[in-house]
């Protein structure tokens, strides 16, 4: 099964509540990332969730936190070989009742799937961030601004600054 057949099939479990996020996500914006998983945002109770997978024989469990700076709950789970996990909207920066469909696909609208790489603010969310600036300029201050809000401009700047994915995604560059 390829990854973009199990984020249907995933996201179908979860209409409308769910949205697509993460690496694949991200692809679909233009960035070239190499992904395994499937990640999903979704506005519903985790036992809804597990419930709704485990209706479909799709075996899953949750994982809490309660450390700052941690999701509350992640599900997680493996849908015919490909993991996925699917997160609490909310505490991502995501709303599904905003989003677009890309080659069939329910994904976080833009602006929502940047702040949400800006709260996550890891090495390849801003990454992500960073090339979603240079393909859209018109995006750049949305950009730089939830980047200020959630603590991780300096992280952006230095990608904004790195040559190779200016090479890559900037167009007169290449």
């Amino acid at each position: 099964m390829q990854l973009s057949d199990a984020a249907a099939r995933l996201l179908a479990l979860l209409d409308p509540e769910g949205v697509l996020i993460g690496g694949i996500c991200g692809a679909l914006y233009g960035v070239e990332r190499f992904t395994r998983d499937v990640d999903i945002a979704a506005d519903l109770k985790p036992e809804t969730i597990t419930q709704r997978l485990h209706d479909a024989g799709i075996a899953s469990q949750v994982r809490r936190s309660s450390e700052p700076g941690d999701l509350s709950w992640v599900v997680h789970g493996q849908f015919e070989g490909i993991e996925f996990q699917v997160l609490p909207a909310s505490e991502a920066g995501i709303s599904p009742a905003t989003f677009e469909v890309k080659a069939g696909l329910r994904i976080a609208d833009i602006n929502s799937f940047i702040t949400s790489k800006c709260i996550a603010a890891g090495q390849q969310d801003m990454h992500d961030v960073a090339a979603l600036c240079l393909i859209y300029p018109e995006l750049a201050g949305y950009c730089r601004d939830s980047a200020s809000q959630y603590d991780c401009l300096e992280k952006l700047e230095s990608w904004l600054s790195d040559r190779r994915l200016q090479q890559r995604y900037l167009p007169q560059a290449k």
